[in-house]
C-alpha cells in the first residue's frame, strides 16, 4: 500500500496534479510556494551556456557583488515564478567541491519539446539522454550540467481534440 501512496505522489508531482487528503487530515491553506534549488557552480559562463543556450531558460534577475553573485533563471524570465539559481562565490580562498551524492538525485523539469531541447544541448556542446516514451504517453530525457546536477526532463502528454 506503501508504495501505491509514493508512486502516486511521483506521478501527481509530474503530471502536475494534487492528491487529495484523507477524510480525517486537516488541510491546511498553502502558505508558500516553491522557487527552486540553489546551486553552486565552477564556471557561471559554463552552466549558462547548458541553461540558456540548452534548456532555452532566460536570465530573470543577477543580484549580489561579482564575488558572491547569484543568477536566478526560469523559463519565462520571470524572477517571481519558480527557476534555478546558479550560485558563484569567488571570496573562498578555492572554489567549493561540488560533491554529487545519493542523498539528492535529480530536478525534474517540464519541456514543451524535448527534440528541440536535445538539439539545443548538443548544440550548445552538451550529450543529453535517449529521448524514451514514459507512461501515460509523457517522454522523458535525462540531462546533467557541467557541474554534475542531473535533469529529468518531461514532456507533458499532447492532449487528444473533444469531439
Amino acid at each position: 500500500m506503501a508504495g501505491k501512496v509514493v508512486l502516486a505522489a511521483i506521478a501527481a508531482s509530474v503530471l502536475g496534479a494534487s492528491i487529495p487528503a484523507a477524510a480525517d487530515t486537516p488541510n491546511p491553506a498553502a502558505s508558500g510556494s516553491l522557487i527552486g534549488p540553489a546551486l553552486h557552480v565552477s564556471d557561471v559562463a559554463r552552466a549558462l551556456k547548458f541553461y540558456v543556450d540548452g534548456l532555452g531558460m532566460k536570465v530573470g534577475l543577477e543580484m549580489g557583488p561579482s564575488t558572491r553573485h547569484e543568477t536566478i533563471l526560469t523559463f519565462g524570465g520571470d524572477p517571481r515564478q519558480p527557476g534555478i539559481i546558479l550560485l558563484s562565490d569567488k571570496t573562498a580562498k578555492a572554489p567549493p567541491q561540488i560533491l554529487q551524492s545519493n542523498g539528492y538525485d535529480r530536478t525534474v523539469l517540464r519541456i514543451e519539446d524535448l527534440a528541440a531541447t536535445a538539439e539545443r544541448l548538443r548544440a550548445a556542446g552538451f550529450v543529453p539522454g535517449e529521448i524514451r516514451d514514459a507512461a501515460m504517453g509523457y517522454r522523458i530525457m535525462m540531462a546533467t550540467d557541467p557541474d554534475g546536477y542531473r535533469y529529468e526532463l518531461v514532456q507533458m502528454a499532447q492532449r487528444k481534440p473533444t469531439p
